[in-house]
């Protein structure tokens, strides 16, 4: 019993504490992905694609058959029928002819036998069954009849337009222009008409209400931020970032509000990081409530995510933030860089790899 007492400690520590991953081909067309501190060979031939997600890399193999590598092996999900795939934080859906399924810890989940348009998010997916012609929306194992009717058309779910998905939150506006949000297996209806414009991100939904009126949804209470249309506004994870109509650069994080300064800055929002310029030119980052200065000028090339930032200053240092902490990478010239959620990888020589994580080298 203390044994197995013991196992399960460790194992669930594990997932806890779970690395994130990265991956990449080399010259001679290998493919390696990077997990846990080690570089593991999982094809001796290149990918047809692949795509790089928090608790998995999901990829079409040089035969197309489709595969899933996590906790340390590589699974053969089906062989030549997946048409399409992508990967979250949590999940990994496919399309198998016209029926989506998605990965979610150990289990299979089909969602739709017949679907032609989803979105999906680290932990939830929103999607269009055409069988049963309703709009639904899956989180934590469960799937939420969120409309029904008879039919659409083809003006009604745009997505990325009328139906947006992230991480474990959707919001979308329905066939009666009504605006309403899919949170925590519910969904409440936000606004009677369709706003004018809006983003989700964690726990979190930015919108311009069809008076121009700027509102926040954060953790199911909708604050009113701006009586007047902001100039600029981008949502990230409990986390937005807006210069309003009086000319404040303003962040909203966690139901506080950060009030920068009077000025419209170049900035980004990413994830749990707003990088921006403040009233002095000075390149920083907020993050979890805290600013941080990176450099003595905002960079024309950054690559933000999750709780990192990298990029090359002037004087040729590779440069990251990652969970509050700067770090002068390397100084060596780079053939190409990426980031894979806290995960920076960067290429030094023809065929050179090099991963950086959590202040350690790989």
């Amino acid at each position: 019993m203390k044994k197995l007492l013991v196992m399960m400690a460790v194992l669930y520590s594990g997932i806890v504490g779970a690395q994130p991953f990265s991956a990449y081909t080399t010259v001679r067309q290998e493919f390696y992905v990077f997990d846990n501190g080690a570089m593991i060979k999982l094809e001796g031939f290149l990918p047809t694609e692949y795509k790089v997600g928090r608790s998995a890399v999901a990829y079409l193999d040089n035969q197309r058959v489709f595969k899933v590598f996590r906790d340390g092996a590589s699974t053969v999900v089906n062989d030549q029928f997946t048409s399409d795939f992508d990967v979250s934080d949590n999940l990994v859906l496919y399309r198998s002819a016209n029926a989506i399924s998605v990965i979610d810890g150990s289990d299979v989940v089909l969602l739709s036998r017949l679907c032609d348009r989803y979105a999906l998010g680290d932990s939830v997916v929103l999607f269009y069954d055409l069988n049963r012609q309703s709009f639904n929306g899956y989180y934590n194992g469960k799937i939420t009849e969120m409309e029904g009717f008879l039919n659409i058309g083809a003006n009604d779910f745009k997505f990325d337009s009328t139906v947006k998905a992230s991480d474990n939150i959707g919001a979308y506006i329905n066939f009666n222009d009504q605006f309403k949000v899919f949170y925590n297996h519910t969904v409440e209806a936000l606004e009677s008409q369709a706003p004018k414009e809006f983003q989700v991100g964690r726990n979190t939904v930015g919108y311009i209400d069809i008076n121009n009126i700027f509102k926040i949804y954060h953790k199911g209470h909708v604050y009113t931020m701006d009586p007047f249309r902001p100039r600029s506004f981008m949502v990230g994870d409990d986390v937005v970032a807006y210069v309003g109509n009086d000319g404040y650069f303003k962040i909203f994080y966690d139901g506080n509000l950060y009030t920068i300064g009077y000025y419209e800055p170049k900035y980004k929002v990413a994830d749990r990081i707003v990088a921006f310029a403040d009233p002095n030119g000075f390149f920083k980052v907020f993050h979890e409530g805290e600013q941080t200065v990176l450099d003595n000028y905002y960079p024309e090339k950054i690559q933000a995510g999750y709780n990192s930032v990298a990029y090359v200053n002037k004087a040729n240092v590779l440069r990251m933030f990652s969970k509050g902490k700067v770090y002068d990478v390397t100084t060596m010239s780079l053939y190409d860089m990426r980031l894979d959620y806290d995960v920076l990888q960067y290429k030094v020589g023809f065929n050179a790899f090099k991963m950086f994580y959590n202040g350690e080298y790989y």
